[in-house]
């Protein structure tokens, strides 16, 4: 059904199996078991679901969101997710969703369609997006509601920070990269990740530290009591495959 309402664009990627998910796992580097993946839309050149989307029309775009995220299940479970028992994690567009309330439900729908279930879904919601916006807090209060996990994305990037947690309790925050690049140069950004870590830990908060792209950061997260880690040290993101830890990362751990 959706490939019959989807914009040209989106139909030829359907039509050319461009419509692909790259998955990329979240490690615990303590033991090297993969606790989640990460699902990204990857377009017919490569590029992301930001790029992507702003060659659709306005009115087609919320039809994108919602096939990535369809997509991404779909996908992960003809790779054999569920019997690895691992978490899933969608980005969520929430500018072109503009009921949460029915599209929460669309999506119960969905993952019962599918038999996916609902507690290993995670629904990332990015702090580049508003977070503290009515809107957002609505969104996010109508998946929990519904048994999915939220997680908040680019932890860092935004303005609001540390305030968002007084007006919604994620079950994960993802570390922005930039903070994880910064934190062998900046001791500013270092008081940052330390400061959200021991809220994390007093909250049962998962935190994740996302872009840990050198053996520096890894060890800087690590002293910082961060384990939970994602990026192109870890595994670099594949389309069609489940990766594992990286076996550099093995042999340094």
């Amino acid at each position: 059904m959706l490939d019959q309402i989807a914009p040209a664009p989106l139909q030829e990627a359907l039509r050319r199996d461009w419509f692909a998910m790259a998955f990329q796992p979240v490690v615990n580097t303590s033991t090297l078991i993969v606790t989640a993946y990460e699902a990204t839309f990857r377009g017919p050149e490569g590029e992301g679901p930001a790029a992507f989307v702003e060659t659709l029309a306005e009115d087609k775009r919320p039809t994108f969101d919602l096939r990535c995220r369809v997509a991404a299940i779909e996908q992960a479970m003809e790779l054999g997710i569920t019997e690895r028992h691992t978490r899933l994690a969608i980005k969520v567009m929430p500018r072109y969703i503009t009921d949460p309330n029915a599209d929460a439900d669309r999506m119960l729908r969905i993952v019962r369609r599918l038999g996916f279930p609902a507690r290993e879904l995670v629904f990332e919601f990015s702090d580049r997006d508003h977070l503290e916006s009515d809107k957002m807090l609505g969104l996010m209060k109508a998946y929990r509601k519904l048994g999915f996990l939220i997680a908040f994305d680019d932890f860092g990037a935004g303005d609001m920070g540390l305030d968002l947690l007084s007006a919604f309790t994620p079950d994960t925050l993802k570390l922005a990269p930039e903070l994880v690049h910064s934190l062998c140069s900046s001791w500013a950004k270092r008081i940052v990740v330390e400061r959200v870590a021991e809220i994390a830990k007093k909250g049962k908060i998962r935190l994740i530290a996302e872009g840990v792209s050198t053996r520096a950061e890894h060890d800087r997260l690590r002293s910082l009591e961060v384990t939970l880690m994602q990026g192109d040290l870890i595994a670099p993101a594949q389309v069609g495959a489940l990766p594992a830890p990286a076996l550099r990362l093995n042999a340094a751990a």
